[in-house]
């Protein structure tokens, strides 16, 4: 069994199914159990979700499942919000900063660090702007984009996420791109 949380660093759904497959060892030490975390969110824990099938599928043992999993969560998550209210709302941003920033129409392009937390990488004035320089960000930090997936999720934007996937592969090439829709905590 594999489950894929959200990063670490943005809940504590890892920790908890940590204590769930723990308590569950506890009369079953002999099933295969491991919880990955993302380090990510949303279309993050996709991938690492068809990672996991693609070394299954290829007939991998379980440790070199995991083993091949885990190195290849170093990714990159990036994103642009239209509302900065969640991030007010988590303590991520002050109620000062929030309303400033909503009333000047800046979008913080944001990004995750290597251990899962969320960080700002960018700003601009306004979503077009926000996005082209996320999708600038997107190509610099991409190497070896030919042996890449590119996965864009969006909440009720697919315009959006399609311009985002034009922009990228206008710059560089990749093995593969999708898009997904999201909705609740995943998005």
């Amino acid at each position: 069994v594999y489950a894929v949380t959200l990063s670490a660093e943005l809940s504590g759904s890892y920790n908890s199914a940590v204590l769930g497959k723990n308590l569950l060892q506890e009369d079953h030490p002999d099933r295969q159990i491991h919880i990955f975390n993302s380090k990510s969110a949303s279309v993050g824990q996709t991938l690492i979700a068809m990672k996991i099938q693609e070394c299954e599928e290829a007939g991998f043992p379980f440790e070199k499942v995991i083993e091949t999993v885990e190195e290849y969560i170093q990714q990159h998550t990036f994103f642009v919000l239209d509302n900065l209210e969640t991030l007010r709302k988590n303590g991520r941003l002050s109620k000062v900063k929030a309303l400033v920033a909503s009333a000047l129409k800046i979008k913080p392009v944001m990004g995750s660090t290597e251990e899962g937390a969320i960080c700002q990488i960018d700003q601009a004035r306004g979503m077009n702007k926000a996005l082209v320089k996320m999708a600038q960000a997107i190509v610099e930090k991409t190497a070896d984009s030919g042996q890449k997936t590119l996965a864009i999720s969006h909440c009720n934007c697919p315009e959006r996420a399609m311009a985002v996937e034009k922009l990228i592969r206008e710059k560089i090439n990749v093995k593969e791109s999708f898009i997904v829709d999201t909705a609740g905590i995943s998005s």
